[in-house]
């Protein structure tokens, strides 16, 4: 037991004897010699490595409560990118980004977009599921700002209907593009959701690299539904209806349906287009026509690869392959064609009417069957409608299409409807704001009381940059005397230098630019008496264009409820205000305003008095110039108006202002002369 004890503690010792101690003090263990494994070298021993550290992540940041709809801009990388710039402020750089939206409210956001201003002429290159809300394909120079909307349409449910699902209350985009000028941090400036209703904060910056906004939501309406919400239709100048009304597993056929809504607006050879969100193609179209077919798009393409052709389809025969197609309406006597037309409302040579004017003439429609490419081509229930519409020549701005409840087809014999599987409606509205058209029309006003006419505004509808001849773009337009109306108004200058002379009125140098437009219309109060008075309406076509069934809408609150009639026009108020009137030609008679060039005199003139009765407006006052129009419309195109008037010779070219206080002081001298005589008098 002794003897144990003992070899327990020697062997105590010799474990003891390792222990060594560091110069600084520091226990350590002394590295013991190497045991070579039988039959084997040992190689050198090696250092060991340092250990490679993950980068430090982002601060955590505690954005603040948000109630409603929260947006976050998250910049995650930049790089110099050629080429290189000699100046710091041309150099461009790469960037990428991510923008998320989490719906923290109460209701559901059904359609919505992201509104962006960037402030180093940022280009878009890709948007991972968001396309820009005005059509145009990246890469797109956004450095005045953009609305992104997701492409195809995404829904932010609530967490309440969802039970706080992140997958269906949030999603998350990556922006990639390019800017110049900013190395480290090409933030934007404005951040927002462009739903309407929502009142968003400004940009909180969270560090150089995180943007917060938080959108409030315009109730607090606890919203239910289920994956597919159907919206309720919107109104709009024009309404375009895309219904998918039969579905197969590798195609569609749709019906599009254009319908004009405004009262005011006329569509002549109207063009629509989208673009196509999952490479969808053409196959057959019947009521309208594309412009250019494409199909090297489709044979190079995926569809060439997964559709190879057989007895019955052949992606060679696809009448558009175009990822942005346009189509046309076809002329009208390609009505009852089998083959192309044969489509109810079909073939109206692209011109739709005001429903005010022709219900039967608002509407165009086409069908169309539509193929799809893998993933999806064999799903039947993945339908997805094209976007980014565009229809007018930038007269109109269209918005986002929106899944409404399925369309329904009454059987003309029974009392029997069918549906559609899907159907999304899209609304676009006249263009306003710096992207509006110039106009195509002006008006002049005149009076048999003053022997000037109020021409139309100088540059009404455009001026060029280097005007020929020579003329002054920012000048007030100079009073004509009525013989140059009927003279083209690049024809008018020796007539309004002789009549500035007699009236001794100032001359501009240069003269003002003419107005430009093709067509002018002329107000002219041709008389004012105790129970009425009466106007002459003047149109005069100076283009080239001819105008078949013109129409012209004359908008007057104040005199309409006393309208009585029009003799050589037809002329019908416009309920439920009342505050408008539509003009139109008399068939056979003056329905055509002709091109300038198919009249002897070089310009078309078509006229009509129209009379009114001061019984049911006897508030109506000429001297505030209730007598002439606020706005006018031709053929749906806004006129330019003047922003004066003429009254008396007295007071040959007044504005509302100016009459009322001129009259005011006239007011006031009568007092202050009443008063002097009856003070004298006492």
């Amino acid at each position: 037991m002794g003897g144990s004890k003992v070899a327990w503690l020697l062997v105590f010792l010799s474990l003891c004897c390792t222990i060594v101690v560091s110069v600084n003090g520091q226990a350590g263990v002394a590295p013991a010699a190497p045991v070579p494994f039988p039959g084997k070298t040992l190689g050198p021993t090696l250092a060991p490595t340092a250990p490679t550290l993950a980068p430090a992540p982002a601060p955590a940041y505690i954005f603040p409560s948000c109630d409603g709809v929260e947006v976050i801009y998250t910049l995650t990388s930049t790089a110099e990118i050629f080429p290189n710039a000699s100046t710091p402020a041309t150099q461009p750089y790469s960037f990428e980004a991510s923008i998320t939206l989490t719906n923290k409210g109460y209701s559901t956001l059904d359609v919505w977009g992201v509104g962006l201003t960037y402030t180093h002429d940022e280009i878009i290159v890709s948007a991972g599921g968001l396309l820009l809300e005005d059509g145009r394909a990246f890469p797109a120079n956004v450095s005045d700002g953009a609305v992104l909307a997701p492409s195809p349409p995404q829904t932010l449910r609530n967490s309440i209907e969802t039970a706080g699902d992140r997958t269906k209350i949030s999603k998350t985009f990556t922006i990639v593009g390019t800017e110049f000028g900013e190395p480290l941090f090409p933030m934007p400036l404005t951040l927002n959701i462009t739903s309407p209703g929502y009142n968003c904060t400004k940009p909180d910056p969270y560090g150089n690299s995180t943007l917060h906004v938080c959108c409030a939501e315009p109730s607090k309406n606890i919203t239910l539904g289920g994956d597919d919400v159907f919206l309720p239709p919107i109104r709009g100048d024009i309404l375009i209806t895309y219904d998918v009304i039969q579905a197969y597993s590798s195609n569609y056929r749709a019906m599009v349906t254009i319908s004009n809504e405004s009262p005011f607006a006329r569509l002549d050879n109207w063009n629509l287009s989208w673009t196509w969100q999952e490479g969808e193609f053409i196959y057959q179209m019947q009521g309208a026509r594309p412009k250019v077919a494409d199909r090297q798009v489709c044979v190079a393409g995926e569809a060439g690869v997964y559709y190879q052709p057989t007895p019955t389809m052949d992606v060679n025969n696809a009448i558009s392959c175009s990822i942005s197609p346009e189509i046309s309406d076809l002329p009208v006597d390609m009505t009852n064609d089998t083959t192309v037309g044969n489509v109810k409302y079909c073939c109206r040579n692209g011109t739709l009417l005001p429903s005010v004017i022709d219900p039967s003439k608002s509407k165009s429609a086409f069908t169309m069957n539509v193929f799809k490419i893998p993933p999806n081509a064999d799903n039947v229930l993945h339908l997805v409608p094209p976007a980014a519409f565009k229809i007018g020549n930038g007269e109109y701005t269209c918005g986002a299409p929106r899944l409404i409840a399925p369309s329904l087809f009454p059987d003309p014999y029974l009392d029997y409807s069918t549906n559609a599987m899907k159907t999304w409606q899209v609304s676009c509205n006249a263009t306003t704001g710096p992207k509006k058209p110039p106009p195509k029309c002006c008006v002049s006003f005149s009076t048999y009381l003053n022997d000037s006419i109020v021409p139309c505004p100088t540059c009404a509808c455009g001026c060029a940059a280097n005007p020929t001849p020579v003329c002054n773009k920012n000048a007030s337009a100079m009073l004509l005397p009525y013989s140059a109306l009927t003279l083209a108004p690049g024809n008018r200058t020796n007539q309004i230098l002789a009549w500035a002379s007699i009236q001794h009125t100032q001359v501009p140098n240069p003269l003002p630019c003419s107005d430009y437009c093709g067509v002018s219309i002329n107000w002219h109060v041709v008389s004012d008496y105790s129970k009425g008075w009466s106007a002459r309406m003047s149109l005069f076509g100076w283009s080239n264009i001819t105008y078949p069934d013109w129409f012209a809408v004359v908008e007057m609150p104040k005199a309409m409820p006393g309208f009585e009639q029009a003799y050589t026009f037809n002329a019908t108020k416009i309920p439920p205000t009342n505050s408008s009137f539509i003009v139109q030609g008399l068939s056979g008679y003056n329905n055509y305003l002709l091109g300038s060039q198919l009249v002897k005199t070089g310009v078309s003139v078509l006229q009509s008095v129209l009379s009114f009765t001061k019984k049911r407006t006897p508030e109506i006052d000429s001297l505030k110039g209730d007598l002439f129009p606020n706005k006018v419309w031709f053929n749906g195109m806004e006129c330019a108006m003047p922003d004066t008037f003429p009254t008396s010779g007295a007071l040959s070219l007044a504005s509302p202002s100016l009459v009322s206080t001129l009259v005011s002081t006239l007011v006031l001298m009568l007092v202050s002369v009443l008063w002097l005589g009856a003070s004298e008098l006492l």
